[in-house]
């Protein structure tokens, strides 16, 4: 269980932080993005900011209205963008598309594309040495329309394979929305009907895997619009869902658009904050939500008493440090424009876990009928950007920090999954300062048909050395790094700083010895169904089906060294580190 900070001594790190003033001007034009998005659609269309290609820069990716193309902006070392054309010239593509992400769901190293429409079906593009390939009818998926606004991926069962769920929203018909389970063969399965979720329709937009109760496993929130209550399922760490909505605090009737999650108040536990139609209309619940973890599987709406409480026609919303000063502002997207009465967008500043919208932080130009946003940092300079695909045949803005004022470090951290899904999806990262912590993990899909940066940010005042970076993978292996110096870009691999402690502590799987020379015993409450095995690298090197409770495990083919071991119990998923003589 993450440990809950003490208010003190949160409000001693903050005090020790230099204030560092924001200032956002629009640079998209400037940058090179000059295509609109098409055609005036209802709820917009989503954005991407993932670096697609690997470079290590922030591409970006924008869906489109009818017969316009998805528009994919390269990004050029992080000094300009440059539109290119990526899905395969066969085939007609140029139709509406509402979100986009690009995820490794085959581990294979690259970026695949995952598209959805509520017009024209959704695709799968497999990325291949020729470009990307649809694979959609291979893979499993429908490729009828079933109206899908927002994709999100995770892994429920820990298996490394990036599972997905689909928020389709349609009145008037039997369709629901989907769960598609990943075979970890390229393929996937329709499991909607069998692991748990509340299968009846719904006007879903959107949804987000994490992890609500720290217990290792990725549970899952649905925003619901109007007259159904949002859905939280808890992961029961076997494959299959538990609908706590009640008793979590979490199905509130909203018009809800956005789950937007992260660690508000860094105390260890993920909230989630729910952008929401003006008071005149909302159904019944009023403004944006912003539902506050209390780290005992229940949560407190606290818009009011933190000053989130937005009364406008919101869409897209994204956590960030905006000032690197060690806590989450939210950023959010409205329909409004200056000629209407509400907002036509809110920026709420964070001190010490209330928030504010101050006047002098930029935005000038905001003044744009706008939905999905995206957060991350175009030219890696440890200033966090924001994406905004606006309507109406508008360009979209890039939201730049300019400020020379705004000076307090950071840290960026890069993951790359071994035994985990490449992504590191799910994963949930730690940095330590003087005692004090925050949080951050990895999503495959938010807020409003969005997709934020893979790479994983921190803002850190005026410190110049973080005590310690901790990693908690979906595998269970842990890996942390100390005295870590701030204003880089850090990548970690999975496996490469494990901590000393040991990963698995739970009795019900015993394994000795350890070290072992010639055979490993393991002996289990529950039947062991699988055991994969694999170097410090993260390649498989043996895997055995063992189907019983004890299991004498050859271990002579293998050389010395460290090795990390996946045991598939009946209704568990344990790893552990083996040193083998």
């Amino acid at each position: 269980m993450l440990k809950t900070l003490s208010f003190s001594l949160s409000i001693a790190f903050f005090c020790s932080v230099a204030y560092g003033q924001v200032l956002y001007e629009d640079r998209a034009s400037v940058l090179g993005i000059l295509s609109n998005t098409g055609t005036t659609v209802f709820g917009g269309s989503g954005v991407s900011f993932v670096d697609y290609n690997n470079d290590g820069f922030d591409d970006i990716t924008l869906a489109t209205g009818d017969n316009t193309p998805v528009r994919f902006y390269k990004n050029l070392d992080g000094t300009f963008f440059t539109e290119e054309n990526l899905l395969p010239v066969t085939g007609n593509y140029n139709y509406k598309t509402r979100s986009i992400t690009w995820v490794d769901y085959d581990n294979d190293g690259d970026k695949d594309l995952f598209l959805t429409s509520d017009t024209d079906g959704n695709r799968l593009f497999n990325k291949q040495s020729t470009g990307l390939v649809d694979v959609t009818l291979f893979a499993g998926f429908p490729i009828d329309n079933i109206h899908t606004y927002g994709a999100s991926w995770g892994d429920i069962d820990n298996d490394g394979c990036l599972d997905v769920y689909l928020s389709n929203r349609i009145g008037g018909t039997s369709i629901t929305n989907y769960f598609f389970k990943n075979n970890c063969d390229g393929t996937f399965s329709n499991l909607t009907d069998v692991v748990g979720l509340t299968n009846e329709p719904a006007l879903t937009f959107c949804s987000a895997f994490f992890d609500f109760n720290n217990d290792g496993y990725q549970d899952l929130y649905v925003a619901n619009d109007k007259f159904k209550p949002n859905y939280l399922y808890k992961n029961n760490g076997d494959g299959t869902f538990t609908d706590v909505s009640a008793s979590s605090g979490t199905g509130i009737v909203v018009d809800a658009m956005s789950v937007t999650v992260d660690d508000y108040n860094n105390d260890g536990y993920f909230d989630v904050f729910i952008t929401n139609t003006p008071n005149s209309i909302s159904t019944p619940t009023l403004g944006s939500v912003l539902l506050k973890n209390n780290g005992d599987e229940t949560f407190t709406d606290v818009s009011i008493s933190t000053g989130v409480s937005l009364d406008s026609f919101s869409w897209g919303s994204s956590f960030l440090d905006s000032e690197n000063d060690g806590d989450l502002d939210i950023y959010v997207n409205c329909q409004y424009t200056s000629s209407d009465a509400l907002d036509s967008y809110a920026f709420f500043k964070n001190d010490a876990y209330t928030f504010s919208q101050p006047t002098n932080v930029g935005f000038t130009t905001n003044d744009h009928k706008s939905y999905s946003c995206a957060i991350g940092d175009y030219n890696n300079d440890g200033k966090l950007d924001i994406i905004s695909n606006n309507d109406d045949n508008t360009l979209p803005s890039l939201w730049t920090d300019t400020s020379v004022f705004n000076t307090n470090n950071y840290l960026s951290i890069a993951l790359e999954g071994n035994m985990s899904n490449k992504d590191g999806i799910g994963s949930i990262i730690e940095i330590s300062i003087g005692g004090n912590k925050q949080y951050r993990t990895v999503l495959g899909g938010e807020g409003y048909m969005a997709q934020n940066s893979l790479t994983a940010h921190f803002g850190v005042g005026g410190a110049t050395t973080i005590d310690s970076v901790k990693v908690k993978w979906l595998s269970g292996l842990e890996d942390i790094l100390y005295n870590v110096s701030v204003n880089q870009k850090l990548s970690i691999v999975e496996g490469t700083a494990l901590s000393t402690t040991d990963f698995d502590a739970v009795s019900s799987l015993n394994y000795y010895p350890n070290p072992a020379k010639d055979f490993l015993k393991l002996e289990s409450s529950q039947e062991i169904e699988r055991i994969i095995i694999f170097d410090a690298l993260g390649k498989q090197v043996l895997q055995d089906f063992p189907m019983d409770k004890e299991f004498d495990i050859e271990l002579s083919i293998l050389r010395r060294g460290h090795y990390f071991m996946r045991v598939f119990q009946k209704s568990d998923v344990k790893t552990i580190k083996v040193v083998k003589l």
